[in-house]
């Protein structure tokens, strides 16, 4: 009886020594596991993993481009950053942020990155952007609205990798969208405008008149073609403004007629 306590005694011993170390082993695997969530993939530094590229091929890392124009009627005017990932591994949580350093009152500015554009109010992208390793992707640009204003807009673009429970990965460059206006030229025949719009009190327009061309007018129709505004211009070259207040909101279209024959017609947005 004595023989048979002690193997008992024995078994219950390494029995629970077994026990023990299997609670120990699914503990140590559950930490470790526990790790690997929290901590995920630990991007320190966005020049490392985030590189950022103009169109001709310049690294841009937390420096600048320019994008110029003369003409503050464009509509709109892009700005393009290329982004690479360098890493190994596929970022699948790639955002945009939009900081805006200085603006041309009357102007706006919106982006797009992956397959999202987004509006004027928004400052940071919404959707995720996919980033495979390696590649350069090219789905960046800012769109900047001048609505007929000249001077420079300073946006910096924010660029990070949402990953849960991990240090974002941050890269940035800024763009300075700036708008010249130069003078008429002389023998062209120019038709600019309207701006800003959509427009809530004040329209303008710019043109010029060649030499062989005697004279023009700017007529004003709403959608269903009826005439509600007719302006004869006097000189050659210059600017018109046409008050809009008395305009119900909506859209109208502007025709720049020459010497009787439509030159051009634009679309404008009257917003009260």
């Amino acid at each position: 009886r004595s023989l048979i306590t002690n193997q008992l005694t024995k078994m219950k011993k390494l029995l629970l020594l077994t026990v023990t170390l299997l609670f120990i082993t699914v503990l140590s695997a559950r930490q470790v596991n526990l790790n690997v969530v929290l901590s995920g993939m630990v991007y320190t530094s966005g020049t490392d993993t985030l590189e950022l590229y103009d169109t001709l091929g310049n690294k841009i890392n937390n420096g600048k481009i320019t994008i110029t124009s003369t003409d503050p009627t464009i509509d709109p005017l892009p700005g393009y950053i290329w982004i690479k990932n360098t890493t190994t591994t596929t970022m699948n949580n790639a955002y945009v942020r939009r900081i805006i350093n200085s603006e041309v009152p009357g102007t706006m500015n919106s982006f797009c990155f992956g397959i999202m554009c987004y509006g004027v109010s928004t400052s940071v992208s919404s959707i995720p952007t996919t980033l495979a390793a390696g590649v350069l992707d090219k789905s960046f640009y800012g769109d900047y609205y001048p609505d007929g204003h000249t001077g420079v807009t300073s946006i910096t673009y924010e660029f990070f990798d949402n990953t849960s429970f991990s240090a974002p990965v941050k890269a940035r460059a800024t763009i300075d969208y700036r708008i010249s206006l130069v003078g008429i030229p002389t023998d062209k025949l120019v038709f600019k405008g309207p701006f800003p719009n959509p427009s809530s009190q004040t329209a303008n327009f710019e043109y010029n008149l060649p030499a062989v061309n005697q004279n023009a007018q700017i007529i004003i129709r709403n959608t269903l073609g009826v005439e509600t505004d007719n302006y004869t211009l006097e000189s050659r070259a210059g600017k018109k403004s046409v008050d809009v207040s008395k305009y119900a909101s909506g859209i109208y279209f502007c025709s720049f007629i020459v010497d009787g024959k439509v030159v051009q017609s634009k679309k404008m947005i009257i917003k009260h």
